[in-house]
């Protein structure tokens, strides 16, 4: 088949951004890119059998394009709805989703009105230290992440996010022990593992402390092994490529092969799932796709089924089966009316839609409390 591309300009609010969506067939994916300014910021890839008919795969790629626009026009646009809401939870999911889009000055802002509005937690300071060191804005980074810290010490993803900014200043000794720290808090968090292994080779490059240097031999491999044991967005074959450079003592090599070691989740994972549900209920809880719910289901339960005792798994089947239940509610209240519509004095109709209405307004509450 031919290679086939979708270009569309989106304007939103003044500002204006490019989506285009391509068939690689070479790599047998669909890539589909938002740009802004001329600068890429975000881009999904989709598995797709190019030796299928081309008709097929025409259509896939033309879903994928519309579905990637449908998602960023809804963060976009319940955005725009919840501006003046007092309720800090609803700016802290926008930034949470305007952050996995790599709208990282956006995510700041919402982050900002969550605090402002009155969120307490740290998530909010995560954001804004992370989005900052996304940009490459060092001290902000380390400002935000040090107010998180003050807000929540026990929050390890911060302790690691700390020692990531320590590193990029060449401070290994504090990172080391921003590491460590998140590693006390959460032993099977596998990141701070990683970012051991690197902040012991950079203090050996840096010559910064002696002391953190002597046991290299044995610092480098075992929190290597560790974190590759645990965190499953490793890319391994950078890793090993990684390990042959240290056996060959090419430490700067080796360190600039374990920078790229850590890839991002793929689109579509659990807190994507949710984080994509949270926005379609503000957006218009009046209705949900049933046909996205089961896409979500299909999708968490094989997630489930790889990993068993996965319990946040779990948690997310929970809430996709209570958004079906208010699928059918919704649906239950649609039947009841177009019973009144044909007779408007049927008093077993106007009773059951009485109390279906209660129940899926307690099932709208019920979903958003699950999803908070």
């Amino acid at each position: 088949m031919t290679s086939y591309e979708l270009r569309e300009e989106i304007d939103h609010g003044g500002k204006k951004y490019f989506l285009q969506t391509s068939l690689l067939q070479k790599k047998s994916v669909i890539q589909s890119s938002f740009f802004k300014d001329g600068v890429l910021f975000d881009t999904v890839q989709i598995p797709v059998d190019v030796k299928g008919a081309p008709d097929d795969v025409r259509r896939a790629t033309k879903e994928a394009h519309l579905e990637n626009k449908q998602k960023f026009m809804l963060v976009l646009g319940v955005s725009e709805r919840i501006r003046s809401s007092e309720d800090p939870k609803p700016h802290l999911r926008i930034a949470q989703a305007l952050f996995k889009r790599h709208l990282y000055h956006e995510a700041i802002q919402e982050a900002q009105k969550a605090i402002k509005k009155g969120n307490k937690d740290s998530l909010s300071s995560m954001i804004v230290g992370e989005s900052h060191y996304e940009m490459g804005d060092f001290e902000k980074a380390f400002e935000a992440t040090r107010a998180g810290i003050e807000a929540a010490p026990d929050y390890p993803d911060m302790h690691n996010l700390l020692g990531k900014v320590y590193l990029k200043q060449q401070k290994c000794k504090p990172a080391i022990e921003c590491f460590k720290r998140a590693v006390e808090l959460n032993l099977y968090y596998g990141e701070p593992y990683l970012n051991l292994a690197r902040a012991y080779l950079l203090n050996t490059i840096v010559k910064e402390d002696y002391e953190l240097s002597r046991d290299l031999e044995t610092t480098f491999p075992d929190n290597l092994e560790r974190a590759e044991q645990l965190d499953p967005y490793l890319a391994h074959d950078r890793i090993e490529e990684a390990r042959a450079l240290f056996r060959q003592k090419d430490y700067d090599g080796a360190y600039g092969i374990l920078e790229s070691a850590k890839q991002t989740s793929a689109r579509g994972g659990i807190d994507d799932i949710i984080l994509d549900l949270y926005m379609m209920l503000l957006y218009d809880g009046e209705e949900f796709q049933e046909g996205e719910i089961e896409k979500y289901l299909d999708r968490v339960r094989e997630i489930v089924d790889q990993n068993p005792t996965f319990a946040d798994g779990y948690n997310s089947l929970g809430i996709l089966y209570t958004a079906k239940c208010k699928i059918y509610m919704d649906r239950a209240s649609k039947a009841f009316r177009k019973a009144l519509e044909i007779n408007a004095n049927y008093q077993k109709a106007q009773k059951n839609l009485r109390l279906s209405e209660n129940d899926r307004q307690g099932i709208f509450i019920l979903l958003k409390a699950l999803l908070d």
